[in-house]
């Protein structure tokens, strides 16, 4: 309880109020990044299950023996691009490479070629499906901890140190105050003294 904490903490003060509007910024960023990928999740849990539909018409097809599109439609290779988004390194994606088959034309059927697309189309969007959901996985973990940041400046650290200054400010006023008083009584003692004297 003196000038030297009480000054410590009006530069903390300080300190915090500076903070917290960053803190509100970036809140506002992730909200729009967190709905921006949100948005584009869904459209590609869409273009996914569009293609599910389509592709249920061939099945039956594609039951044939001794065709395996999994192993004609392998990936090979992944291509993402490293990125920081407010503050928060994700991956996005770039490209996706499939290892080349190339299927004997005299024995597969007609319909090959269309359903590798298909399949190859399919698992595109799924790999493109799940670096999204990592992303926005680590967007919001981010967004959730500038909230708490902010909540905790807002209604924690922030009125918690102005209530302090508050109390210390009183107290050396009341000190101050008693200095005063004791110098004013003694002051009065001596004279009374140099009165009597």
């Amino acid at each position: 309880m003196n000038k030297n904490s009480l000054a410590a903490l009006k530069t903390e003060l300080g300190e915090y109020r500076d903070a917290l509007p960053v803190f509100e910024m970036k809140e506002q960023q992730l909200k729009g990044l967190v709905q921006s990928i949100e948005d584009g999740i869904e459209e590609l849990k869409k273009d996914i299950e569009n293609t599910n539909e389509q592709i249920k018409s061939w099945i039956a097809v594609m039951a044939e023996e001794g065709i395996d599109l999994g192993d004609m439609v392998k990936v090979e290779k992944v291509d993402l691009e490293q990125q920081e988004i407010a503050g928060v390194a994700v991956e996005s994606y770039i490209d996706i490479h499939f290892a080349k088959v190339e299927p004997d034309y005299y024995t597969t059927p007609l319909w090959l070629d269309a359903a590798i697309e298909h399949v190859a189309d399919q698992k595109t969007r799924q790999i493109m499906l799940e670096i999204e959901e990592r992303k926005l996985e680590l967007l919001q973990e981010e967004l959730a901890e500038a909230r708490r940041m902010k909540n905790a400046l807002k209604e924690v650290f922030i009125p918690e140190t102005i209530e302090t200054i508050r109390k210390i400010e009183i107290y050396l006023g009341d000190v101050e105050r008693l200095a005063i008083g004791c110098a004013k009584l003694v002051k009065k003692k001596k004279m009374a003294k140099m009165k009597g004297a």
